[in-house]
């Protein structure tokens, strides 16, 4: 059935990673804890009808840039000797599209707080709450501090947060508004530098006359993003799983290596009995 559903849903099938990572690999680890059924469906459905479609918005816009940025850097021909012109090759619709990037970006960062929400109790609202107080709530990393204490990987994961997500609801805010607490957005098509050679677009954020961030490559930058908003996701509920596994002590979270995955549904991390349990249990048996 579940396959059926994604297919429904999704203009993506689960040989692309992110939707077998965000929808059959989540669904399977939530029938292997223990979660009131209503949780758990609403979980499932925030995941496949709200973070999927917004994380493949950005993977497409991510490759749809790639792949223009190289055909237009391969196919400039520098000026010959006496040329009077060039012609600078630039990316259509590029603003635009560095704009929607970051409008997903944000809108997922903001969706997956209702994960969190849901998971431990909680009541985080905006996509800039990973990072940044909003009273009268502490940060999600300031939670983490105050409540994760067994689980100490959990906080030093979460603190990492500000490097990986936080300079894109930045961006996005410097979008929504120009000129005020964060800045401006500066997005930069092909360009020459001032020894002539080809410059690739690039993007920054300027404040107050200093430049805050960048200025980095759009496209790797998107890259990054893609991934680590991906790998965020599925951590949200592997933090919360490791205590809740349906048969506590038994069971276990395991990372499948990439190199081991099934490329018809390329999933990371399942939820097994522990290794040699089964043995064990049969030799108690005799």
């Amino acid at each position: 059935m579940l396959p059926f559903v994604v297919a429904q849903k999704l203009d993506q099938g689960v040989t692309n990673p992110i939707v077998a990572r965000l929808t059959l690999q989540n669904f399977e680890l939530l029938k292997n804890c223990t979660i009131p059924k209503e949780t758990a469906e609403n979980i499932q459905a925030i995941y496949l009808n709200e973070l999927t479609p917004k994380l493949l918005r950005c993977s497409q816009i991510h490759e749809k840039l790639r792949t223009d940025v190289e055909a237009k850097a391969a196919s400039y021909k520098p000026p010959g000797k006496g040329a009077t012109s060039v012609v600078l090759p630039q990316v259509m619709q590029l603003e635009e599209e560095c704009r929607n990037y970051l409008y997903e970006a944000k809108n997922f960062l903001r969706d997956l707080l209702k994960i969190f929400n849901l998971l431990f109790g909680t009541s985080f609202e905006d996509g800039s709450e990973w990072t940044i107080a909003k009273k009268p709530r502490p940060s999600v990393i300031a939670y983490a501090e105050a409540n994760f204490q067994r689980q100490r990987d959990h906080i030093r994961y979460l603190k990492q947060l500000p490097a990986c997500t936080e300079p894109f609801v930045k961006m996005r805010n410097a979008v929504e508004h120009p000129g005020g607490y964060n800045g401006d957005l500066v997005i930069r098509n092909f360009r020459f530098e001032p020894d002539g050679s080809l410059a690739a677009p690039d993007w920054r954020r300027d404040r107050g006359g200093q430049t805050e961030y960048g200025p980095v490559s759009v496209v790797e930058d998107m890259r990054i993003g893609v991934h680590n908003l991906l790998t965020l996701a599925e951590d949200v509920l592997i933090m919360w799983a490791v205590d809740h596994a349906a048969m506590p002590g038994l069971m276990e979270v395991s990372v499948i290596p990439e190199d081991k995955r099934d490329p018809a549904c390329p999933v990371k991390y399942k939820m097994n009995l522990r290794p040699g349990l089964l043995a064990q249990l049969g030799t108690s048996a005799q």
